[in-house]
């Protein structure tokens, strides 16, 4: 026979172990019911069958795409340019020439900065 701890009666042991097992088994009796609610915001259907890309759309992206790569191209010879005509700017001022070449040197900076804010702007609309 099992000897229970010091202070706990036989009857209330028995009366704890019916309480525990009778809300075991209420537990495994209650049905579930799952309840189902629809979603309430409505949603927009599949963006992908709503704008399929009809013959027009794919000769807009074409343009848009080729539009792009222009613009890209012309960024990157006036770069190339601005490069180029500090590159030249730097050697005259290296060489030392004073004379006539003051006036030269001032138009070359002045297109360098046009050529600049030109970049700049192209960059922005990109």
């Amino acid at each position: 026979m099992r000897v229970l701890p010091r202070g706990i009666r036989f009857g209330s042991f028995v009366l704890c172990t019916l309480i525990s097992l009778t809300g075991a088994s209420r537990a495994q009796d209650q049905e579930r019911h799952d309840v189902y609610l629809p979603n309430p915001t409505p949603r927009e259907p599949d963006l992908k069958q709503v704008l399929r890309d009809t013959p027009a759309d794919q000769e807009k992206q074409r343009v848009i795409s080729l539009q792009n790569q222009l613009l890209a191209r012309e960024i990157w010879l006036e770069s190339n340019q601005i490069l180029l005509l500090a590159q030249q700017l730097q050697q005259e001022m290296v060489a030392g020439k004073k004379s006539a070449s003051m006036q030269a040197n001032a138009a070359k900076a002045g297109q360098i900065e046009k050529l600049a804010k030109s970049v700049q702007e192209k960059m922005r609309t990109r």
